[in-house]
């Protein structure tokens, strides 16, 4: 069923969504050789002919790793029916930027209909519910970056005073963390481990893998300026950690469920949420979404063209 649905959609896609659908393609994952294009627009055999692997290599990154040696498939071409399929499926949500990542690592691993119906699940079904991150609203991000800047606060008083110092939001450093649950930026060798718990335990190995990162960093951080921490954040810390180090990490960290439950009725229950979500009023930092959603976050104009290239700055 999902298969041919991927095969209609593909064949009788909306304009606008496939416009924007081809242009994340292409920027997912561009160097891993599931998903790499030539130049000359060569692709291989279809990406469900051919047997999936879990063996990956530790220090892959998610633009270098690979599956076994000697395959090659045109995987653009099933994450393109992928989300095309789950646009229609989920027709309120559609295709939003942020969910290329999560259904091009799920066919790192399994077939395109795995890999859909494993979307949907992640997307829909608890203890995941993804589906809040790409509402219109863009609620659930809002809801966990507050929940991640209480949980700094308190596991991290030094760093969190230091950040609000160099005026670092929180949604500068996690927001595409907790949209691509880490996909997008990190090593395979730490985004399939996280993802092995989370579908597991859901949202707090999240939260516990985020205060993991920021306590590995940590002391290096606090020596840093506003520029030094994001640029850090961005460039360097997703290449030097390792994966397995912050996992483990991550499980020693005392973080409870009922603390989360009191942080998300604390938030759902304030009448400061339109404060908290104003302080991102300078920068998109997802640009593309098909329903219209921004996050932005506030970045001076000279600061947020060097870190973020193409960003649009809202004057």
């Amino acid at each position: 069923v999902a298969l041919r649905l991927m095969e209609e959609v593909s064949a009788e896609g909306g304009q606008s969504l496939k416009g924007v659908i081809e242009r994340d393609l292409h920027r997912t994952f561009p160097k891993h050789l599931l998903f790499y294009k030539s130049r000359d627009g060569a692709g291989a055999e279809p990406a469900r002919n051919i047997k999936r692997t879990s063996e990956t290599s530790e220090s892959s990154d998610p633009n270098t790793s690979h599956l076994n040696d000697g395959l090659s498939n045109d995987g653009l071409s099933a994450l393109r029916r992928v989300l095309y399929a789950y646009s229609v499926y989920d027709d309120e949500i559609g295709y939003c930027q942020g969910m290329n990542f999560l259904a091009a690592m799920f066919l790192t691993f399994m077939n395109e209909e795995e890999s859909f119906w494993l979307l949907v699940a992640v997307m829909n079904e608890e203890p995941y519910d993804m589906r809040v991150m790409y509402s219109e609203d863009m609620g659930g991000v809002h809801e966990s970056l507050y929940i991640i800047e209480r949980l700094v606060q308190k596991f991290m008083p030094k760093l969190f005073k230091h950040l609000e110092r160099e005026h670092v939001d929180i949604s500068m450093i996690a927001t595409q963390w907790i949209m691509t649950l880490f996909s997008s930026t990190f090593r395979f060798d730490m985004v399939s481990r996280v993802w092995d718990s989370f579908l597991v335990e859901g949202w707090k190995v999240v939260y516990r893998v985020i205060l993991a990162l920021l306590e590995s960093a940590q002391d290096h951080l606090i020596g840093l300026d506003m520029e030094g921490i994001l640029t850090y954040l961005r460039d360097e810390l997703p290449n030097e950690i390792d994966g397995g180090a912050v996992v483990r990490l991550s499980t020693k960290i005392p973080l409870r469920q009922r603390q989360l439950k009191k942080l998300t009725a604390e938030w759902r229950g304030s009448s400061k949420r339109g404060q908290f979500v104003k302080r991102r009023l300078t920068v998109d930092s997802f640009d593309d979404s098909m329903n219209g959603s921004r996050m932005s976050i506030k970045l001076p104009k000279d600061l947020a063209k060097k870190l973020i290239p193409g960003a649009r700055v809202i004057t």
